[in-house]
């Protein structure tokens, strides 16, 4: 079994630059993978050429842009085939502002330390992180990347000061008192090891090829959770132990994703939460043998193909969130079929964005499975 993974939408720091956010242009995040044997894929690239002469597209790459916009037949038969062979799909889907949000929930308001890790308590964070936005304005964020690049515990300890005192002026006591507890804990760390404090309630930056320190990466959380996804499925489903991750090339990532594939490989995640009650989508103890490769997408039609979901399941969710109601009718059954997960399993598409979303397209893509529904009326 192989990955084959690809992404869509800037793959950089969640930032902001004079103001402004630097995802303005491209507010989504998507990283998909087609989990696949070779014969499989051997099949499927030979469908994909076929569907390309019937649909006249031209050149050695599928380019999502135009395919959406123009070709939306020939989406609805790659999907179809894909779910016909039972082809394996993950997507990450995140609303890079939502990503940001969750940061701040979970290293300042609720912290990680602070509640059981449970299927409750994970809805609670998520609402929380949904609704954190009403609370905040750009001053904060832009303080909060500030605090974030220099990554000093002076810095950090400036911002809790910002937060309380933002918290404080607009009344909202419930966030100003969390945040003021976490200052606490944070106090207590700092007198034993003010290193590891840091670590620990400061979101840890990246560092690139050029050993400069980046900062929240959407493409990072993406990746290690679609490649804990592939592993817990491959220990439940299959008699495997590893798999090979074959990557489009990322000339300025690579380094990165491969220490985070290492990393995976080193901890032992999943014991520290093996006695919570949470069903776990995936695991974080990675087999040993997997390696990670980069390729060029021009010469693999399958990252082309993984490139094209994401690309798909971006401007859609983009549509989505527009209320595009001419895409939404037009693409919605291609979305279902992106997200058909077997029941217990982590296949589909794992949503990063604010929690009554999420709820709203399952309730739609359930609809849409459903005849004379009211959404379809």
């Amino acid at each position: 079994m192989k990955l084959y993974i690809d992404e869509s939408g800037n793959t950089g720091e969640t930032l902001s630059n004079d103001g402004n956010f630097n995802f303005k242009e491209q507010p989504f995040y998507v990283l998909s993978g087609l989990f696949l044997d070779d014969d499989t894929k051997i099949e499927l690239e030979k469908f994909v050429e076929k569907l390309k002469n019937e649909h006249h597209i031209q050149g050695d790459e599928l380019k999502s842009k135009n395919i959406y916009k123009n070709k939306s037949k020939f989406l609805k038969e790659l999907t179809d085939y894909i779910a016909d062979k039972k082809i394996l799909v993950f997507s990450e889907l995140m609303d890079k502002l939502y990503y940001i949000h969750t940061q701040l929930i979970e290293y300042f308001i609720v912290p990680y330390y602070s509640l059981e890790f449970t299927d409750s308590n994970i809805e609670k964070k998520r609402i929380a992180a949904s609704e954190l936005g009403q609370f905040l304005n750009q001053n904060i964020y832009d303080s909060f990347f500030q605090a974030v690049k220099l990554n000093t515990n002076e810095s950090l300890e400036k911002f809790y000061e910002i937060l309380i005192n933002h918290f404080e002026s607009i009344n909202e006591n419930a966030l100003k008192s969390n945040v003021e507890s976490t200052k606490k804990d944070y106090f207590k760390q700092k007198e034993n090891d003010a290193e590891n404090a840091l670590k620990m309630f400061f979101p840890i930056p990246d560092e690139n090829p050029n050993n400069r320190l980046i900062h929240l990466l959407p493409n990072y959380n993406a990746f290690t959770n679609l490649i804990g996804r592939a592993q817990g499925y491959i220990d439940k489903y299959t008699n495997q132990t590893a798999f090979s991750i074959i990557h489009d090339e990322q000339k300025q990532f690579d380094v990165i994703f491969q220490k985070a594939l290492d990393l995976m490989k080193e901890v032992d995640a999943d014991s520290i939460i093996e006695k919570t009650k949470i069903a776990l989508k995936g695991t974080f103890n990675l087999n040993e043998n997997i390696d990670l490769r980069f390729v060029d997408s021009k010469t693999d039609i399958t990252i082309q193909v993984a490139d094209l979901i994401a690309g798909f399941t971006m401007r859609f969710w983009s549509d989505f969130k527009n209320n595009n109601q001419t895409n939404i009718k037009k693409y919605l059954s291609v979305m279902t079929k992106m997200n058909f997960p077997l029941p217990g399993s982590s296949v589909g598409i794992n949503y990063m964005v604010p929690y009554i979303e999420h709820i709203d397209i399952s309730r739609k893509m359930m609809e849409s499975t459903m005849p004379n529904t009211v959404y379809n009326k």
